[in-house]
């Protein structure tokens, strides 16, 4: 449950609820030094007209990597870039992951597959990515299922390109389409916002429907 997630998750999930109640993609992504300590925070700001320092916001390219990316300065921060570890709630997506690529990073861990956009298999695309030896770790079934409600919920309420999105995650995670189309039904979201209460009550009611359903 919630207490026992890894804080570099509970991080990456915090930033995504936020994204999520302010209107852009709940996705996020945090970034971890040498010694697994956390870095950088950076969450999608696609549909927001505000950022804070490095940051970009109320644009297309305004993903959740780039920004955590954006936030290390490279001036200080040079030396051990290639033991540093991006971690973010969904896949990467071309630009996020060539990005991780160009900023010296070698190792992304993502919790859902983005079976529309995710591009890490571009790890193998062409000798010079190859060289870069790039660690690529995920999807993690739970993890997956809890991002995937998130989205499926998030996309049902703007109503763009449904369908096509659904199907394309359906395909990889049933259950967290089927859970995210209930609790669109329900409103469940809406009401914890009302309720204000944080993502650990959110991700454990995730859990534990994923374990009735399987029981």
């Amino acid at each position: 449950m919630w207490s026992s997630l890894h804080t570099h998750w509970q991080s990456c999930f915090e930033e995504a609820w936020e994204s999520y109640c302010k209107g852009s993609f709940p996705i996020g992504a945090v970034i971890t030094d040498e010694n697994g300590i956390i870095i950088s925070k950076g969450r999608n700001k696609v549909y927001e007209n505000a950022g804070v320092g490095r940051e970009i916001y109320a644009n297309k390219i305004a993903h959740a990597e780039v920004n955590a990316i954006l936030k290390i300065d490279n001036r200080e921060t040079n030396i051990n870039r290639k033991e540093y570890t991006l971690y973010s709630t969904m896949e990467p997506c071309p630009m996020c992951f060539g990005a991780a690529v160009m900023s010296g990073l070698r190792r992304v861990v993502y919790a859902a597959k983005d079976g529309m956009a995710g591009c890490t298999d571009l790890k193998d695309a062409n000798p010079y990515l190859e060289s870069k030896a790039m660690v690529v770790t995920g999807p993690f079934k739970e993890l997956e299922i809890v991002q995937i409600v998130l989205k499926t919920v998030f996309v049902l309420n703007r109503g763009h390109l449904v369908q096509e999105l659904l199907e394309s995650w359906r395909k990889d995670c049933p259950m967290g389409v089927e859970i995210g189309e209930k609790w669109f039904e329900d409103g469940v979201l809406e009401q914890v916002q009302l309720e204000q209460k944080g993502f650990g009550a959110i991700f454990n009611r995730i859990l534990t429907e994923i374990h009735l359903t399987a029981s």
